[in-house]
């Protein structure tokens, strides 16, 4: 599973591509109070825990970003940093950024 680790007071990651059925990890040093995770090119419907579940395509513990160029905001509960985990049965190119 790839991770990508955003450090402390840093505003996100871009330009993430994920390979199609394998988790991506993004975790912030932070513990914020909402994510942004926008999809840059609609390529695949992606799937997104933020309370530390593992994700699953069209898992019924999951968010989901649609298939468009869009984005979801989401509120993680409390705890020390923040996780985003997400999948997708496509290679969608994402961006997870704070929300201010």
């Amino acid at each position: 599973m790839p991770t990508v680790n955003i450090a402390a007071g840093k505003v996100g990651a871009h330009g993430i591509t994920l390979s199609a059925n394998v988790e991506t990890d993004v975790q912030f040093a932070d513990d914020l109070v909402a994510v942004e995770v926008l999809s840059h090119d609609g390529a695949a419907a992606v799937y997104l825990t933020v309370d530390g579940s593992a994700p699953a395509v069209e898992g019924d513990n999951c968010h989901v970003l649609p298939a468009v160029v869009g984005a979801i905001q989401l509120e993680p509960p409390t705890y020390t940093g923040t996780r985003v985990r997400m999948i997708s049965a496509g290679t969608p190119t994402l961006s997870v950024m704070r929300m201010a």
